[in-house]
């Protein structure tokens, strides 16, 4: 059996008076409907926080200061394996606009597992909740 491909995603956690950014996927995309935190792939000769400044900025036209690392999780789905980098980041703009997602909140830390999120992201979100990160 061959192994799947692992595709490396960076994903930004924005904090704002002790809530949390997260976004909602729009119905015509993987996994729609599904909550994650914004971000996504890194290309190929691009660091880690290079990949999240960029997405932040395609994806809520924001521009980001990319914080410490404080999770990392890799996930296997049927069809591929996604490891999942989370880093802190700061907003230096405060002018979002969604570009790609269905919706966007703010959420309480604690409310954060009532959100229905990809499946990747789960364990995560459990540990931010819980206050363990």
């Amino acid at each position: 059996m061959e192994d799947k491909q692992v595709i490396k995603v960076v994903a930004g956690v924005l904090e704002r008076n002790g809530k949390i950014l997260v976004c909602r996927r729009r119905n015509q995309d993987g996994s729609p409907g599904k909550w994650e935190f914004p971000g996504g792939k890194q290309e190929p000769g691009e660091t880690e926080e290079e990949c999240l400044v960029r997405e932040l900025r395609e994806e809520l036209c924001l521009a980001v200061r990319p914080g410490e690392e404080i999770g990392r999780v890799r996930h296997d789905y049927k069809e591929f394996s996604v490891e999942v980098v989370f880093r802190h980041a700061a907003a230096e703009n405060g002018n979002m606009e969604l570009m790609v997602h269905a919706e966007a909140v703010w959420a309480e830390k604690k409310s954060l597992p009532d959100y229905d999120f990809l499946e990747a992201d789960i364990e995560f979100v459990k540990r931010l909740a819980e206050g363990a990160l």
